[in-house]
Order: structure tokens, then C-alpha cells, then sequence
């Protein structure tokens, strides 16, 4: 060991560490020493068991290898090799090094003449498990765990007390086989570390083929495009076979049971190793595959058998009186005009908005409102940072802390403040009803997979919804009924009075994206975002009855986009995006427009539906309308060719008096009828990631850098006819 140090200070290290851990074994002062050799994942453990000194090496990380496991070695045999490595080491190091370093060996000689080591707690234990499941596949193991010494120092992260041999049996479809005997528990940890990539390509329909070795087995993995998996074992054991046409969850799932019962067994035997950090990974991550495993199979429909009252309250709201607002549908020429700008520092677009006479604009360290006409600041409150939603007439901020808050956009007062569970690793997603005849709330995601709904008046908790899994809520309104997606594989209609599920469709794939909602059918595509093949579902909106279910020849690209006769979607592929039309009756191929031959290369694109016309927004510059139920191309324009780092950071497109506005590398204002533009932005250097236009269609845009210009329509000229 000394000899593989990259020279004299590393080679003495290690020393220094070997004899003063092993004196301390030997006085009985600790119950267990890890030495990490050279600085690297390899290290060196001794324990004392008895009165033998036992050493350990072995290599850390995902892939474990063991060198040595409780040889015995002397104490005295161990003093003298410190002694002799101490004089080769003398000549290179310097004299007060080579004195601290004396006294330790001689430390080490005085504990290996008289040794009293602590006692080992515990004895060995006999584990076992079979998978109690009707499953196709089943596993089992048994294994002897022996008493290790601890003493139970913190949160650590303890390799070699997990290091035991045990044999783990797998059955599939009448065929066992019991892996060479090996240890047990990094068996396992391959086991579950293969089968998450396993659910993932199975959730995207992405067919996958993974081969590793688990001791001295091979287990071969290969995944069809259908979703059926064939397993393969063999190596250096008795039994190899090939098992074919299996369910990927119904290997995951005993998988994830058996080594939840392992980590279970191995802490009732010592309970400090419920302080092992590596047990603990091993635990959250069976778990999380075991919820992941059942939410892919158990999932099961529910259907709102009394839907009288969710379709009386979907009664089409009164349509927004447009007589003040300017119609742009058959200007030949538009003029904008900057009216004012300002830099904010740190803006959170997301939470910039306009709300009457006042924009509302939230930054790193100031929550503000600018006046819409000169962009003078109105009010302005010193703010820590926070996420920022506009609810009504109100502004609400999230911290990362739970801490909740909503502020009178008039003044900027706050009106309340609550505190809700944190929420990490997620993007916030707050959504407010304001309908009539509903209870005013905020519907704001909690903790890992939760909703909250937050009485708008007073911040009281008024019900709560926790999802199968974590992940970004997506929200679509239809009267009482407030339809979740929340990228797992189930899609959930909440009563948005009680939080009641009204109804729940589950599927196999993963609803990521936001869905459609188009009379009294909601459109949803299954499938992750860019990745696999995806479904299109068309679901009753009052029963949550799957009208037709049809596959996409490829993955989704954009959320889907309905007309009266067709749903659309954006689909990716190598050689281009392409607008895929179903026939909104039956799930039927209504057309299909190939949209250029760019590829997207994961860059999602906007689809958006305007009366019959559906108008995509792609990534590569074009901007392109088909004619619904024809799929007749009306109008295509290229409005630049962006580079990555120009890309606005959303694709919507916005109608607004009769006018298209498009969002690219510069903001575009297009005749929906012809495509020809209406305004030239082209002074607006500024990339659209935010775009906001009120009633007399004033544009407002706002960059990530902090920029926020506002543009108003110029004085023009017009015929006027005398009656």
C-alpha cells in the first residue's frame, strides 16, 4: 500500500493514518478505522473482531471492487512493518515529520502487547426473502450477515459493513437461476441501478439493450419497441436462461421489494446502520423505483358516474367586449413606436404582467409597478428572492423556504402570508380561479407531488391533492373542473371546490404537457416531451371516459391544438418536424404537413389553434399556418435563422385584434389570413422571452438580461367614408 503512494508525503500519510487507527482499534477507543488510500476511491478498513486485527481493502463508488475482505493481520507483525516502512521513509522526510510520526509506532507496539478492543455487538444473523407477488418474474436471497462492529459515529457512508456473501435467486416464466454466490447487497444495487433506465425507455416507448455483470452473472436486458422485455442471465452459474416476453414493471418491482427488505433486515440486525449513508441511497432509490413500477401498473381509470353537475358549470363564459380594441385584420401597413424603456436587475419574467394602468414587474431585489403610459415607477417594496405569480388583482410570491405571499397590486401591500411545504427541484406552478360561482382560490404546488389550494382573501388552506410522483404540474380549466397533469402516468380531474378527483385516466406513459381542452373533449398526449413515441388521448370531459387512444408515429414536440374537426400535434424527426392532424370524432389520420427539414433536437414548438387555422412556431425560424380539416399549407415564412443562444425562451403565439403576434429572434406581427407582414419590429433588438399585449395592443418585451421595452401603435391614417 505504501509502495503505490506517488511519493514520500503520501507514503508517510498513509502510515501515520494505519498506526494511529490501529492503536486506536487495539485500546478499544473506536470500533472501526477507514483509511483512504493515496487520495483515491480505494481504501483501507480495520476492525478488531476478538482479539484479531482484520484488514479490508477495497474500491468505492457505483462499481464496488474488492481486493481484500477481514484478512487477519497481526499487530505485532504490524508494528514492525510500520517501523521498517518508517526507516526507508526517514532519509526523505524531515526530521520534525519523522518525530511525529515515531511516537504513533511506538503508541501502536503498546496496544498490540496489551490489547482491549470493544466488543462486538450483535451476532451473526441469518437473512431471507422471496417475492410474495404472482408475478411473472420473482426474486429471492439468503444470506448470513455478520456482526460488525460500530460505533455509531453520525451519518457515514460504510462500505465494508455492507460487505456480505448471500446468493439471490430469480425465477421468470418457469426458468430459476441462483447467481454465484456474491455480495448480496451490491448485487442488488445493480439490480435497481439497471431497471430505472428500464421504466424510463418503457414510460417514452424507446425500445433499450443493457448488458451488466452482477458478481460473476451477466444479466442482459433487452427492451422492445412494443414494451416487452426479454430477460437473460448466465456466466459462471449452474442455470442460464432467456425469458421472453415480460413486463418491464413486473421485473422492477420485486427488484425494488427485495432490496427495501434487505436495507429493512440489515438494520434490524445493528441499528447504526440506519446511519449508513450508502444503505440509505440504496433505500430511496428502491423506493422511488418501486412508486415509479406501480404507478406504471397499478394505475387504474376512474370515471365520474354523475357528471350533471360539472356540465352545468362549463357553461361558456360571457365573450370580453372588443369594441375599444383596434383591429388589425386588414391593415396592409402597421407602424410601432417605442413609448418607453427600463432595466431592471435580476426581472423574473414569469411574474411580469399588466394589469390595467400598471405592468408589475418582480426583480432580484425589488418588487415594482411602472406606470403603462410613461413607465414611471408607481410603487416599489424591497422583496428576497421568490418566485412571482399575478392571481387576479393580486401578485403572489413563493419562496424557496414555503413561505407564501400575496401582495395588493395597487400599492403593493401585502394582503397575507402563509407558509406552505418547500418545494425543491421543481419549477413553481400556481394557477388561479376567479370564475364566477367558485370559490376564489390560488392552486399552488407543494413539497415533491403536492397541491394546495390557498383561499385568495385570507391564504387559508382550503384542500390538498398529492400525486402518484413528483414532478411539473400542468393545469387546464373547464368550469369546475381543473384538469392536472402532473408528468406521471395518470391524468386527474379535481373538483376545484374540495379537491375532490372527479375522475382519472391512467395510462403507461407519462402525461407531460399541458392539455387541451376543446368543447367537451380534453386532448392529452402521453409520452415524455421529445422522447420515445407518444399516444394522443381523447378524453369525455365530464366522465373521464377515453373516447380513442391513437399512437403518433414519433415523439411529441408541443402541446396538443385543437379545431372543430381536427386535434393537432407538432412531431419530431430526424429529418424534420411534421404537423400531425387526427380527426377529433374518432382518432382517425386527418393529414399530415411536413414543417421543413430542420430537426428540433429537443426544442419544443409552439401549435396553436385559431378558429380553423392552426399556426406552428418552430425553433429553426418558420412560422407556418395549415388550413383545418384540408391540411392545405395557407402560408409559411422563415423570420430568421436563430442561433441557440437568440431563442426566445417561449414560442407563443398571441392573436390579438385581428393580428398574429410571433415571437422569434425579433418579435414578428403577421395577417393570420395571408401571413404578410403587418408591423416591422426590427428596432427592437431585444429577444422576445417575454411578450405581453393589452387592450390597445402596447407590446411588451422583456429579455432575460433585464431589459423591458414597451411599443405602441403610431398615429396612422384612414379613409373615413361619410355615411
Amino acid at each position: 500500500m505504501l509502495t503505490a503512494a506517488p511519493d514520500a508525503e503520501h507514503a508517510a500519510c498513509v502510515l501515520r493514518d494505519i498506526a494511529a487507527g490501529a492503536a486506536a482499534l487495539l485500546e478499544g477507543r473506536i470500533a472501526k478505522c477507514t483509511i483512504p488510500l493515496d487520495g483515491g476511491p480505494w481504501e483501507l478498513c480495520l476492525i478488531v473482531r476478538g482479539s484479531q486485527l482484520l484488514a479490508s481493502v477495497f474500491r468505492t463508488g457505483a462499481l464496488p471492487e474488492i481486493r481484500w475482505l477481514d484478512l487477519p493481520w497481526d499487530a505485532h507483525a504490524l508494528t514492525e512493518q510500520c517501523r521498517a516502512a518508517l526507516d526507508v521513509l526517514d532519509h526523505a522526510l524531515s526530521t520534525a515529520y519523522t518525530q511525529e510520526l515515531r511516537p504513533l509506532v511506538e503508541k501502536l507496539d503498546r496496544a498490540a502487547s496489551a490489547p482491549s478492543p470493544l466488543p462486538c455487538r450483535g451476532v451473526d444473523t441469518r437473512v431471507a426473502w422471496r417475492s410474495s407477488s404472482n408475478g411473472a418474474v420473482k426474486l429471492g436471497f439468503d444470506a448470513i450477515v455478520p456482526a460488525t462492529p460500530s460505533d455509531g459515529r453520525g451519518l457515514v457512508s460504510d462500505l465494508h459493513a455492507l460487505l456480505f456473501r448471500g446468493r439471490l435467486v430469480v425465477e421468470a416464466r418457469g426458468h430459476r437461476s441462483e447467481l454465484p454466490e456474491g455480495f448480496l447487497f451490491l448485487q442488488l444495487e445493480r439490480f435497481v441501478a439497471l431497471c430505472r433506465p428500464l421504466l424510463d425507455a418503457f414510460a417514452t416507448r424507446k425500445p433499450m439493450h443493457a448488458r451488466t455483470n452482477v458478481g460473476d452473472a451477466q444479466i442482459a436486458l433487452r427492451l422492445g419497441a412494443e414494451g416487452k422485455l426479454a430477460l437473460g442471465i448466465s456466466g459462471r452459474t449452474p442455470s442460464t436462461f432467456t425469458a421472453t416476453n415480460l413486463d418491464p414493471r413486473d421485473f422492477a418491482l420485486p427488484v425494488a421489494e427485495a432490496a427495501i427488505d434487505l436495507t429493512r433486515a440489515l438494520v434490524r440486525c445493528d441499528r447504526s446502520r440506519a446511519k449508513n449513508l450508502r444503505l440509505r441511497a440504496l433505500r430511496t432509490d428502491a423506493r422511488t423505483l418501486r412508486r415509479i413500477a406501480r404507478d406504471l401498473r397499478d394505475s387504474t381509470d376512474k370515471l365520474n358516474d354523475d357528471p350533471a353537475l360539472y356540465r352545468a358549470s362549463a357553461i361558456p363564459e360571457a365573450p370580453v367586449d372588443e369594441r375599444s380594441t383596434p383591429d388589425y385584420a386588414d391593415n396592409r401597413r402597421l407602424r410601432y413606436q417605442e413609448r418607453w424603456r427600463a432595466e431592471i436587475e435580476g426581472i423574473d419574467l414569469s411574474g411580469v404582467a399588466v394589469l390595467g394602468d400598471r405592468v408589475i414587474v418582480p426583480g432580484a431585489r425589488e418588487l415594482a409597478a411602472l406606470d403603462t403610459r410613461t413607465g414611471s415607477m408607481l410603487w416599489s417594496h424591497p422583496i428576497g428572492r421568490a418566485a412571482t405569480s399575478i392571481v387576479g388583482d393580486g401578485v403572489l410570491r413563493l419562496s424557496a423556504r414555503g413561505d407564501a405571499e400575496l401582495r395588493d397590486a395597487s400599492d403593493g401591500e401585502v394582503r397575507w402570508t402563509t407558509r406552505i411545504a418547500p418545494r425543491a427541484g421543481a419549477p413553481a406552478a400556481v394557477f388561479a380561479i376567479n370564475a364566477v360561482g367558485l370559490p376564489k382560490t390560488i392552486v399552488v404546488a407543494e413539497g415533491e407531488r403536492r397541491l394546495v389550494a390557498l383561499d385568495q382573501h385570507t391564504g387559508e388552506a382550503r384542500w390538498r391533492f398529492a400525486a402518484r410522483s413528483g414532478g411539473t404540474f400542468r393545469f387546464k380549466r373547464l368550469g369546475r373542473l381543473l384538469v392536472t397533469a402532473a408528468g406521471d402516468a395518470s391524468l386527474v380531474a379535481l373538483d376545484v371546490a374540495t379537491g375532490e378527483t372527479v375522475w382519472r385516466v391512467a395510462a403507461s406513459t407519462p402525461f407531460s404537457n399541458t392539455p387541451c381542452v376543446h368543447g367537451d373533449t380534453v386532448f392529452a398526449i402521453g409520452g415524455a416531451n421529445g422522447r420515445g413515441r407518444a399516444q394522443l388521448f381523447a378524453i369525455d370531459a365530464f366522465t373521464g371516459a377515453t373516447r380513442w387512444c391513437a399512437d403518433l408515429a414519433g415523439a411529441s414536440a408541443s402541446a396538443p391544438a385543437a379545431t372543430s374537426d381536427v386535434v393537432a400535434v407538432v412531431l419530431t424527426a430526424p429529418e424534420g418536424p411534421r404537423l400531425v392532424a387526427l380527426r377529433a370524432s374518432d382518432g382517425e389520420l386527418a393529414f399530415e404537413v411536413p414543417l421543413g427539414n430542420s430537426p428540433l433536437r429537443g426544442r419544443p414548438a409552439s401549435l396553436s389553434a385559431f378558429g380553423s387555422l392552426l399556426v406552428a412556431n418552430l425553433p429553426s425560424g418558420r412560422v407556418c399556418a395549415v388550413e383545418a380539416p384540408q391540411g392545405a399549407i395557407r402560408w409559411s415564412r422563415v423570420l430568421g435563422t436563430p442561433r441557440e443562444s437568440d431563442m426566445p425562451r417561449r414560442l407563443d403565439v398571441q392573436l390579438r385584434a385581428g393580428a398574429l403576434f410571433v415571437p422569434q429572434t425579433s418579435l414578428g406581427v403577421l395577417r393570420p389570413r395571408d401571413g404578410a407582414t403587418i408591423a416591422d419590429l426590427s428596432g427592437c433588438e431585444l429577444v422576445p422571452d417575454l411578450l405581453r399585449i393589452d387592450d390597445e395592443c402596447a407590446i411588451y418585451v422583456g429579455e432575460e438580461s433585464g431589459h423591458l421595452r414597451c411599443f405602441e401603435p403610431a398615429a396612422r391614417l384612414a379613409v373615413v367614408r361619410p355615411n
